[in-house]
């Protein structure tokens, strides 16, 4: 089998009666990711065909990392798929069930994996990455509750005319420093894409080389999400 000839039909009955499983409820956050990494395995591609998540849309960067992982696990969607029956089995699943959604108007792609309470958001620079234009809920509740003014949430929004204020009335600021999430203002910048931002950075001598909480350094990051203006302006320094 190969994802080119498209699911089987033992897959599809399986991943439709997981969409509604009642044993869904009892499982762990692991299970669900590993079941969505091989779900995506299966039926859109072997490895992810987007960039990583911004590292605040949580949710949609813990996906994209169980999709990257079965990449790495897998060599075939025929191995893939054995795993993906394994897990589903185990939960209640049988060859002779009967799709749960077979009366519905639901594709089987448009199912509790893709469904995390999402609300629609436009891409943007600040969501570059991401495995679509949505968020999920917690992710956005998450960052409405942080501060706002400080110098990692100017870089976040991009305000580059206050942060050259605050700058310049607190030339002391360490621009090192890591927020609660173990990001440097670099990090931020190089993950959202602010190029402005990143040029002011450097011109405040910001140390390049310290890494976030994946040993991903700030270039790293601009590579995976695909800035490259940012990544030959790091380079070329």
């Amino acid at each position: 089998m190969s994802t080119s000839s498209g699911p089987s039909e033992t897959f599809t009955n399986a991943a439709n009666y997981l969409s509604s499983a009642p044993s869904l409820s009892k499982v762990s956050n692991a299970v669900k990711l590993e079941l969505y990494g091989l779900f995506k395995y299966i039926t859109v591609s072997p490895r992810p065909n987007v960039p990583r998540p911004s590292i605040f849309d949580i949710t949609s960067r813990s996906k994209w990392d169980a999709w990257n992982a079965a990449s790495k696990t897998y060599e075939t969607a025929k191995d893939a798929e054995a795993r993906y029956l394994q897990l589903a089995r185990e939960l209640g699943w049988t060859e002779a069930t009967k799709s749960f959604l077979e009366n519905k108007n639901q594709s089987t792609e448009e199912n509790i994996w893709d469904d995390d309470t999402q609300q629609s958001r436009g891409q943007s620079s600040r969501d570059a990455g991401g495995l679509g234009p949505t968020v999920s809920t917690m992710a956005a509740e998450g960052e409405e509750e942080r501060k706002h003014g400080t110098i990692h949430e100017l870089v976040v929004s991009g305000n580059i005319d206050e942060l050259e204020s605050v700058l310049l009335v607190s030339p002391q600021t360490d621009l090192n420093a890591k927020d609660e999430f173990e990001y440097t203002p670099l990090h931020l910048a190089c993950d959202r894409g602010h190029i402005e931002i990143v040029k002011l950075l450097l011109r405040k001598g910001v140390d390049r080389s310290i890494t976030d909480p994946d040993d991903f350094t700030a270039i790293e990051l601009a590579r995976v999400a695909e800035h490259e203006e940012i990544v030959s302006l790091l380079e070329d320094r």
